[in-house]
């Protein structure tokens, strides 16, 4: 008796292999693979736009950097009075807000005098750098590349790191 049970199915086995089941299974495998391929092309595509991105914004953030650098210079003829120096730091800042900024920006930044001017020239005295001082006006003056409007605060930043004399 299970001899009879046996024979279906060992011959159901034997059909199934002598007419090619294996070579369907293998086919949908190579099927499976080109939407997959695609499917990683376009990952690909996606990841190498995206670190392209990040390769110019790099690049761009490098050139600013560089750009405030280079501003970073003493003029040849330094101020004699710190408080002068101070009020002409006030002074550059403005026209660099005016020369960067427009409309509703540019009035903003205006109406913000009363109160920035006052704390611009108070930074500057309590530094009490004369170097630092005139770099600041020196750089503020020379930049006039639009891609420099949010860098005041770096362009200030590098003229006391490397002028203003550490304190002790």
């Amino acid at each position: 008796m299970p001899l009879r049970r046996a024979v279906p199915f060992v011959l159901a086995l034997s059909i199934t292999t002598a007419c090619g089941g294996e070579a369907k299974k293998a086919e949908p495998e190579v099927k499976a693979e080109e939407p997959k391929k695609v499917e990683d092309d376009a990952i690909a595509k996606r990841r190498a736009e995206r670190e392209a991105k990040a390769k110019a914004e790099k690049d761009a953030e490098d050139a600013r950097i560089a750009a405030v650098n280079a501003l970073a210079t003493l003029p040849p003829k330094l101020p004699k009075d710190i408080k002068k120096a101070c009020d002409a730091v006030a002074d550059a800042q403005l026209k660099f807000f005016e020369r960067m900024f427009e409309g509703p920006e540019l009035e903003k930044l205006k109406a913000a005098q009363g109160t920035q001017r006052p704390m611009t020239i108070n930074g500057c005295t309590g530094l009490g750098s004369i170097e630092a001082a005139a770099c600041q006006v020196a750089a503020l003056d020379a930049a006039t590349d639009k891609t420099l409007k949010s860098s005041i605060s770096d362009i200030m930043r590098v003229c006391i790191e490397k002028y203003a004399k550490p304190a002790g």
